[in-house]
């Protein structure tokens, strides 16, 4: 059986680029890039640091849940966004797993640090066809 997490980076990758191309959400490309790049940079050193091979999936599915939820007009603090969800499944853990959702968690985080970060619901527009 194959990977669950390969269908949901598929869904959410399609999700992002429907939602930039379509509904002209308020990313562009190089900021979902570097978000992506953040988030797969951050996993690759806490794969180091505990001596476990590099495995991306969990982090490109925050790094594009981070693309489509967190808005804000600081590159320095969507940077940070990435950081600290990436981070903070290496930091709070049990039994080697992370016991929250990181991406949400690294939401709450920056909506709680700042004042310059938010959650755009409106975004998806006002017609419902799922």
């Amino acid at each position: 059986m194959a990977d669950p997490r390969l269908y949901q980076i598929a869904v959410l990758a399609s999700l992002l680029v429907y939602g930039m191309a379509g509904l002209d959400f308020a990313i562009s490309v190089p900021r979902a890039a570097l978000l992506l790049l953040t988030v797969l940079a951050t996993q690759a050193v806490g794969d180091r640091l505990e001596n476990r091979p590099a495995d991306v999936r969990s982090a490109l599915i925050s790094g594009l849940s981070l693309c489509l939820l967190l808005r804000t007009n600081r590159i320095d603090l969507a940077i940070l966004a990435a950081v600290i969800t990436i981070a903070a499944k290496f930091i709070f853990r049990y039994r080697g797993k992370h016991i929250f959702n990181p991406t949400n968690g690294g939401i709450v985080a920056m909506l709680l640090l700042t004042d310059q970060v938010w959650v755009s619901p409106g975004q998806w527009g006002s017609v419902a066809f799922f």
